[in-house]
């Protein structure tokens, strides 16, 4: 089987980091009074951030590159089945995938970003579990999607968001993702997951059997592409990163 993991298009939290990351750049050096100060300066970059941002007019951009790429045959995979997170911004981008190619974008429980959807206190740091969206709503976003069981509580209902504690808890979940599709699918399916680029460092690992931190080692831009090939004992990554579909201008992480 050969698994394409496609990292969503710019969202609107990836652009607000990196304008707070280019103003606290500019700023001048000064070490922080107390630790409330430091932890204030160290969550600076995070203002201007939503739980469940959508694409930017960017990323929105980049998802329709992905389709058109699709549609004249450029990119080295043609799907024969389409998954995304149930995050926003991941169901925006598998949409023009979906239109290309005629599948059904299928929500993937466990292909969400890691540490999931949350509220972050920026005077403390802490966070807190806040739920996803609707089914209808991300049909919205996303057109043709489905839903596996189990997911939503109701039609009308928001899926959890996945709140985890740790980051710890990404690996075993990249694991149940990899587990999961293999079972489900034959050889020669190509398997195509619109989802997150630290999820994704998870999935690397879960794949290739790397079990030690950091885990940021791939870099994997917006609306970027990774493959692995899944075999009973072994995987095989045959490339990270490519965004040739992307005009240069257009390319951001």
């Amino acid at each position: 089987m050969q698994l394409v993991l496609v990292r969503h298009g710019q969202s609107a939290n990836n652009a607000a980091f990196i304008a707070a990351t280019a103003r606290q750049q500019a700023q001048p050096r000064e070490e922080p009074d107390d630790e409330a100060d430091r932890i204030a300066e160290e969550l600076s970059v995070y203002r201007g951030r939503v739980p469940d941002p959508l694409l930017t007019d960017l990323g929105t951009r980049q998802a329709q590159a992905l389709g058109e790429a699709l549609k004249a045959g450029r990119l080295p995979f043609a799907p024969t089945h389409l998954y995304a997170s149930p995050m926003s911004r991941a169901v925006a981008t598998a949409r023009p995938l979906a239109e290309v190619s005629g599948l059904p974008v299928v929500l993937q429980p466990d292909a969400y970003e890691v540490g999931g959807i949350q509220n972050i206190d920026l005077s403390v740091g802490t966070r807190s579990a806040r739920p996803g969206a609707t089914l209808p709503e991300l049909q919205i976003l996303g057109g043709a999607v489905q839903a596996p069981p189990g997911l939503f509580p109701a039609d009308d209902q928001p899926w959890s968001g996945g709140f985890e504690v740790s980051p710890d808890e990404a690996l075993p979940r990249a694991r149940r993702m990899l587990t999961t599709l293999f079972r489900a699918h034959q050889a020669d399916d190509v398997v195509v997951v619109v989802s997150h680029q630290f999820f994704a460092q998870f999935v690397l690992a879960a794949a290739l059997g790397l079990e030690t931190e950091p885990w940021r080692r791939f870099r994997v831009d917006n609306a970027g592409h990774l493959s692995l090939r899944l075999g009973p004992d072994e995987a095989i990554t045959e490339w990270v990163n490519r965004v040739d579909h992307l005009d240069p201008a257009d390319i951001s992480n």
